[in-house]
Parts: C-alpha cells; structure tokens; sequence
C-alpha cells in the first residue's frame, strides 16, 4: 500500500496534459516547474512506465500515459466526492455552488433568483454562470460548475436531471400584424414569416419541436444573435415568432404593442437542473432542486 501515486501526483498530471506543457502547468498548480517535474518522474518510477515523452521543450504523452490520465481524473472526481459527501453531511447547503444557466433562461430569472437563493439558503454562496447549453455541458463534466439550468430535451444522458418545471410556448406578434384567428397548424402561417434565434440557442430547436413547425418555407432565413433583435423584426410587422411564458412572465413585452397567444397545450419545453452522477453533494442538490424547482414553476405560470 506504501507504493501507490498519491492524489498530488496525478493531480499534477493531468494539469501537464490539460496544459500540455509543464511549465504552464507549475503555474497553474501554484508550485516551481522543477517540483512538478520530479513529481512526475516519480510517479513513473512508481508505476514502472513512461507516461510522458519528453525532447527538448516538447512533450507528448504515450498510450499507457493517456489512459493513465483518464483513470486519475476518476480517482480525483471520486476523492472530491468523498470530501464533497461528508462537507455536505455536515453543513447542508452551505458554502459556494456555482450554478451554471443558459441564456434564454437567464434572462429572465437570473436576478430573482439569485435573490430568492439567498433568502432561502443564507449559507451557500451561489455563484451564477450563463452560457449556452453545450459549452455548460462541458463545464459540467469537466468539474468548472456543479449544476447547470436548462432547457429540454436536450442530450444529457451523461448527468442526473430533475425536471423542475414545463414553460409553454406563446405566438407573438404586433397588434395590427394579421394572423388567422385560433391559428392552430402553424405550418400554415405564410411564407418566410416566423422569426427565430440562430440556431446556437437551443429555444430555437424547443419552439419548433414544440409547435410541431415542420414547413421551412415558413421561417425567415434572419437568425437573431439576441432577443432584443428578435423582437425587434416582430414589433417592426415583420413576422411572428414564438415565446416561453417565463420570458411574457418577466415582462419582455412591456410597452411594446404586441400581444401573446397562447400555443396548444404540449407546446412548451421544459426547465430542468442537471449534476453529475458521481457527484458527493446529491443531498444538497435535491434538496436545493426541491426549493428552486417550486421557484422555476411560479415563474412560468
């Protein structure tokens, strides 16, 4: 037992891969280049193989070495998860959770609920990050947030996910703009006549699934970066486009002279938390799930 890798060497490790250079990597660890280094040897030396490459100010890692390095990110994530699962025993829902939430959904909760959070949870300190759906994804797993807020279906097969709440889709237009009375096929809307995010934002995808809006004629090729744009080309009589309740909730339309209509009854998507399954703190999450996942459905009624 006397002669395993300890935690610091494969910790070391895996910032030399992450950063692919050892010096760049001693900085990140805090320590001198020359401590990593001996580090590093030693841990071939106690593993018996070469994991790195090394010639001149290069450096590559061999085979043996790549798989070492995805076993030590295991065996960090696991060693996180112990102390993560006796720190939250301890104190529920205290210290620092860094809650990752896409756009469209930040937009129009970020602010209350950040404030409803720290009514709610005096001793945790949550940290919110905004981003799109993939790159939170990739944040996630590899450990930079705890939770991430978004919106499904989505591929998420990797994590845990707690639906919280569904946020129906509305039809938006300018007051005066002609739309057929109780429009319920909205493959028959005209040509080019719906206005949409680009396809980066995931809302795009959960309109047009949840609208059943299969005819591309219909859709405008303009693909708005924001909503403000997005707006904007519908409040100018342009076209339509399509809106969760959270975002009428919040007042998106305020002063604008457009109206809402209310789409049919499964055309919604829906809000979900996501963490990852090794994760020590499942404790503290379904209980903070449980308090927010009561937030999120008052925001979308």
């Amino acid at each position: 037992m006397n002669n395993l890798p300890s935690i610091k060497q494969l910790q070391y490790l895996i910032a030399v891969h992450q950063h692919q250079h050892f010096g760049r990597a001693a900085e990140a660890c805090f320590i001198g280049q020359s401590t990593l280094s001996s580090a590093i040897q030693t841990l071939e030396e106690t593993l018996g193989c070469q994991l790195i490459e090394r010639e001149n100010r290069s450096l590559m890692f061999t085979d043996i070495g790549e798989e070492v390095v995805v076993r030590a990110k295991k065996i960090i994530a696991d060693t996180m998860s112990v102390k993560e699962l006796t720190k939250s025993y301890k104190h529920p829902l205290s210290g620092k959770l860094t809650l990752g939430v896409i756009p469209t959904i930040a937009s129009f909760i970020a602010a209350p609920l950040y404030q409803f959070c720290k009514q709610q949870f005096p001793q945790l300190q949550l940290v919110l990050v905004e981003d799109t759906s993939d790159r939170l994804l990739d944040k996630l797993e590899h450990g930079h947030i705890d939770m991430g807020m978004l919106a499904l279906p989505y591929h998420t097969d990797k994590f845990h996910t707690q639906i919280l709440a569904q946020d129906h889709f509305s039809l938006v237009h300018h007051k005066e703009y002609l739309v057929a009375d109780g429009v319920e096929d909205f493959n028959l809307l005209p040509e080019q006549s719906v206005f949409l995010l680009e396809k980066e934002h995931c809302m795009t995808g959960h309109a047009l699934s949840a609208c059943h809006l299969n005819r591309s004629a219909c859709i405008n090729p303009f693909e708005a970066a924001n909503l403000h744009t997005l707006l904007s080309m519908v409040e100018y009589q342009n076209g339509v486009t399509f809106l969760p309740k959270m975002a009428i909730n919040a007042g998106i339309l305020d002063g604008k002279n457009m109206t809402a209509k209310a789409s049919q009854a499964d055309a919604y998507r829906e809000i979900g938390l996501l963490w990852r399954k090794t994760t020590g703190r499942i404790r503290d999450f379904r209980l903070f799930s449980e308090q927010v996942g009561v937030f999120v459905s008052e925001q979308c009624k």
